[in-house]
C-alpha cells in the first residue's frame, strides 16, 4: 500500500512539474517586459522567421549592406537605424557618423539598389562649414548596386540656398540660386553643360 501510494505520488509531481515547465517556457516566449532604462550596443527586430527587419546599433557593431542577397563593405560605420525588406535587403535607414572632420546625419530611403531619397545635414567641428538638404534620385534600370541616378537637390550650404535639377545623364540643366546676400541667379544649361543665366525678374 505504501509502495503504490509513493508511486502515484512521483506520478503526479512529475506530471504537475512537466506542466510548470511548459507554463513556464511558453510564458518566458511571450512575456513582455517594461524598463524605466536600458543601454544596450545593438537590437535587432526580426519578423517570424528570424529575418532582421529592422537594425539598431553602435559603429562597432552596424551590419553591412545587404543588396539582392548579397553583403557589401559599408564606406563609413555610422552608429544608427537599418530598415530591411522582406528579403533581407536593406531600404533605408538612419545614420549618425562623422565623416572628414565633420558630423553627417542622413535619413534615406532606397530602392531596391541604391538610395532614392535622403535628407541630411551636415557640419564640420568647428561650426564654420554646414549644409543640409533634400537629395533625390532616379533608379538606376542596370542594377548596378549602390548606383542611382542623382536628380534633384534642394539643399543650403553656408548661407547659399538652392535648388539644382539634373538630366537623366546627372548633367545640370536648371538651378536656381538664391546666395547669402540675399541675390538671386537663376540658370539653364545646354546639353554641353554651358550655362545661360536668366533675370529672375
Amino acid at each position: 500500500m505504501k509502495k503504490n501510494f509513493l508511486q502515484l505520488f512521483m506520478m503526479i509531481y512529475m506530471a504537475v512539474t512537466t506542466l510548470l515547465l511548459i507554463y513556464s517556457f511558453n510564458s518566458n516566449n511571450r512575456s513582455t517586459a517594461s524598463f524605466e532604462e536600458i543601454s544596450v550596443k545593438r537590437i535587432n527586430v526580426v519578423d517570424e522567421a528570424g529575418n532582421n527587419r529592422m537594425v539598431i546599433s553602435n559603429q562597432e557593431l552596424m551590419p553591412n549592406p545587404i543588396i539582392a542577397g548579397k553583403e557589401y563593405k559599408r564606406k563609413i560605420a555610422p552608429a544608427g537605424i537599418i530598415f530591411y525588406d522582406e528579403k533581407g535587403d536593406e531600404i533605408g535607414g538612419l545614420a549618425l557618423s562623422t565623416m572628414n572632420n565633420s558630423g553627417l546625419r542622413a535619413l534615406s530611403f532606397d530602392y531596391a539598389n541604391a538610395d532614392a531619397i535622403g535628407l541630411l545635414s551636415q557640419e564640420d567641428l568647428n561650426g564654420n562649414n554646414f549644409r543640409a538638404g533634400i537629395l533625390i534620385m532616379d533608379k538606376d534600370l542596370s542594377g548596378t548596386p549602390g548606383s542611382n541616378i542623382s536628380r534633384l537637390k534642394l539643399i543650403t550650404e553656408n548661407g547659399n540656398a538652392g535648388l539644382f535639377i539634373n538630366g537623366p545623364d546627372e548633367k545640370p540643366r536648371i538651378s536656381i540660386i538664391v546666395d547669402s546676400i540675399g541675390n538671386p541667379l537663376i540658370q539653364v544649361f545646354d546639353k554641353n553643360g554651358i550655362a545661360k543665366n536668366l533675370s529672375p525678374f
